[in-house]
């Protein structure tokens, strides 16, 4: 019996040809159905060949023959498969080719991907010994003030924490005495100005006539609940108001806590309900300040904490605690307070003067630094971990605790007026400004920032003492020589020169070094500029990866990056020299500048870019403020040596009072200076670059508040805030 094909469709052919049309099939590959179709005519080809053969043996020999001629399975394949191709429509051909070019595409990109993202940045500039080299100046190390600040860093005792709750850290630490009576009533005379710390500082009016009445009416029908309270209790809560401060039980706090005394008395006066609204403004302003818990360690907290948990009802409790502050308030009227050390309650005085004590030896180094040359202090990287030594991670620590002394030699003057020392207090000011001057126009940003924010803390100092003390025309000379002398070239401005080079050094972190573009920025480091932890970092680099690759991809290569870097960097730093006028004028920002560069090709110029117009406006505004200090200070030395004041500042710089006019930053003029009856007003037409005749802007709530768009900035008088914020 003749051997036959398995498969039923080549059923009726030798073997030896079913072998070729299978390896046929196999080599060919092709899409089925193409390989059926060849299937089918290759099977009726040897079946038309094989037809006229009769026997077996002569179809096998037949079939050898016809394998012969069709040659090799493979080259057989190879050469139907291209018959095929060559015959498709031409929309599957362009379908085909279409993949084909896609696959090929969307293997390089994985390919390139994957070298994108495996390279590496190559570090080879040292930016800190450049940063650490352009702060250096060239003299003498025994001239340097950074030992003697490092050693007051470290001396430095941190106050008590209830003192930034109770005088806070602005220039506006003082109260406004709350009062149940007018003190002018029946005197004829209006209450004391104060003495320049604050000129309304302790000066407030009272309630009106009803309130009174309805307090006392108020009084009376709680006073069962005063009553009740044992003579050791009354003596224990009247010393605590001595101190101005009023104890309170609540069950947020274990211990209970206080408040200051007015904002005490303004929240039981509110309660009742009786006050006009005049008076509503004023109460509601003391509600600001903040309360302290009770301290577990103090011998006296504790004497009320036993109190407080002894008590059964901590509603009556809190009525008679509230009757005899009211009592207190009425029978013991705040005096005055002359300065705003005195206008501090008796409690936050003692804290104060005690944080003062404890830190003498800081001030003494403090005062030393402040004296000298200059000061240069080497900056250092914060890790080292050579990945993370960059000039973003240079840390700073020391700022802080120097504008904490800053603020301990403003109190230090405040206190020191307070006990009739004037050189002192004008000798402590200076130290701070001087300080101040020591860390502008150098250094990092953030360092001349802090020294600009501690000069100005010094010059406003000086303002007050001005305003406050009668100072002798000597006194006025003298002091205006030594802030004269702080800065013999002039005022210094913000240099952010040094910023170039923090987006230099952040380049050659973040960037590859050499290939297209002079390299491309590494995906891995994107959570590096974007201030995630490194363990952060870590966690999220494997879920956003590909859209780092792609921003990557996106984002400008490194020479176009640096080149577009110092384009911009060169035209902010021409607008920061300009005076705020001369860019209102120009119609100039620098932000303009940045906004326009497409910010998904050049991100990290978006990102990295320094805040010059912010800065530089308040350069120009600290400068306008010291000249206008000098003006003052000579103004009221001519009024003291000439009995009254020149008719215009002009005379001072003829008369060698003054070495130049000062001048307004925003309108390119010598500040506005206008007599009064006995005065003088000295001021600057502000952001708003409008004259409004001296009327000064405001804050929030109506503060009198410097350099704001909706008034002018006041130099003389001084002003100061209506309550403590």
């Amino acid at each position: 019996m003749a051997q036959t094909c398995k498969n039923n469709d080549l059923k009726n052919l030798p073997p030896s040809v079913c072998e070729l049309i299978r390896l046929v099939m196999k080599k060919m590959r092709y899409r089925r159905k193409v390989r059926q179709n060849v299937q089918e005519e290759l099977t009726a080809h040897f079946e038309d060949e094989l037809k006229a053969c009769t026997t077996d043996q002569e179809r096998r020999t037949k079939a050898h023959q016809l394998i012969a001629e069709f040659g090799d399975p493979k080259l057989l394949a190879v050469l139907l498969r291209r018959a095929k191709k060559r015959c498709r429509p031409l929309w599957r051909t362009i379908v085909a080719r279409t993949f084909q070019t896609v696959g090929v595409l969307v293997l390089c990109l994985i390919v390139y991907s994957m070298w994108f993202m495996s390279g590496k940045p190559t570090i080879r500039v040292d930016y800190l010994a450049q940063l650490n080299q352009m702060s250096r100046p060239p003299l003498l190390d025994q001239d340097n003030a950074w030992p003697h600040y490092e050693r007051a860093v470290s001396l430095y005792v941190q106050p008590h924490e209830r003192i930034s709750k109770l005088i806070g850290h602005s220039e506006q630490d003082f109260k406004l005495s709350l009062r149940f009576s007018d003190p002018s009533a029946g005197s004829g005379q209006a209450p004391s100005a104060g003495s320049g710390q604050g000129p309304s500082a302790g000066s407030g009016q009272g309630l009106s006539e009803a309130a009174q009445s309805a307090v006392r009416k108020w009084i009376e029908q709680n006073e069962s609940h005063w009553g009740a309270f044992t003579a050791e209790q009354k003596q224990l809560l009247e010393n605590c108001l001595q101190d101005g401060l009023v104890p309170y039980p609540r069950k947020s706090r274990p211990y209970g806590e206080y408040r200051t005394l007015d904002s005490a008395l303004a929240g039981v006066i509110l309660g009742m309900e009786i006050a006009s609204a005049e008076d509503l403004d004023e109460l509601q302003s003391r509600l600001s300040s903040r309360v302290i818990e009770l301290d577990p360690n103090d011998r006296r907290d504790t004497e009320i904490a036993k109190w407080f948990e002894q008590n059964t009802s901590p509603k009556d409790l809190e009525t008679g605690i509230e009757v005899g502050a009211l009592k207190h308030w009425i029978e013991n009227p705040l005096p005055p307070g002359k300065t705003l050390f005195e206008s501090l309650f008796p409690f936050a005085q003692k804290l104060v003067a005690k944080w003062i004590q404890d830190n003498e030896p800081a001030w003494q180094e403090f005062e030393a630094g402040s004296s000298k040359a200059y000061c240069y202090r080497e900056h250092q990287y914060s890790s080292e971990n050579p990945n993370d030594r960059l000039l973003l991670s240079v840390t700073s620590p020391h700022l802080l605790a120097l504008r904490s002394l800053a603020r301990l030699g403003i109190w230090r003057a405040r206190a020191a007026v307070s006990g009739v020392e004037a050189r002192q207090a004008i000798q402590d000011s200076l130290a701070v400004t001087r300080a101040g001057s020591h860390w502008q126009g150098k250094g990092t940003l953030i360092e001349q920032l802090v020294g600009l924010a501690i000069s100005r803390l010094g010059h406003e100092q000086i303002l007050r003492l001005a305003q406050g003390q009668n100072l002798s025309a000597t006194d006025l000379k003298e002091l205006h020589q030594q802030l004269a002398q702080i800065y013999p070239q002039g005022y210094r401005l913000v240099d952010i020169e040094i910023e170039r080079l923090w987006f230099l050094d952040i380049v050659q972190h973040v960037f590859t070094d050499g290939g297209p573009g002079g390299g491309h920025l590494v995906p891995s480091r994107w959570p590096q500029l974007t201030g995630e932890t490194p363990s952060a970092a870590e966690s999220e680099l494997g879920i956003f990866m590909p859209f780092y690759t792609g921003a990557s991809m996106v984002h400008a290569r490194r020479d176009s990056t640096v080149a577009k870097f110092n384009e911009l960097f060169d035209k902010v730093t021409e607008v920061a020299k300009m005076t705020p006028y001369q860019r209102h004028v120009r119609n100039l920002r620098s932000d303009a500048f940045i906004s326009a560069v497409t910010k998904y090709r050049y991100f990290l110029i978006g990102v990295f870019m320094p805040p010059v117009d912010r800065v530089s406006q308040m350069g120009y505004c600290d400068k306008a403020s010291h000249q206008a200090t000098l003006a003052i200070l000579a103004l009221k030395r001519w009024r003291l040596e000439k009995e009254q004041y020149p008719a215009s500042l002009s005379e001072l710089v003829a008369a060698g009072y003054l070495r130049e006019l000062p001048m307004d930053p925003y309108s390119d003029k010598p500040l506005i200076y206008r007599r009064t009856d006995d005065d003088f007003v000295l001021y600057s037409v502000g952001p708003n670059f409008t004259d409004d005749g001296g009327k000064p802007g405001t804050g929030r709530q109506g503060q009198p508040r410097k350099w704001t768009d909706n008034g002018d900035t006041l130099f003389w008088p001084v002003l100061e805030a209506k309550a403590n914020k």
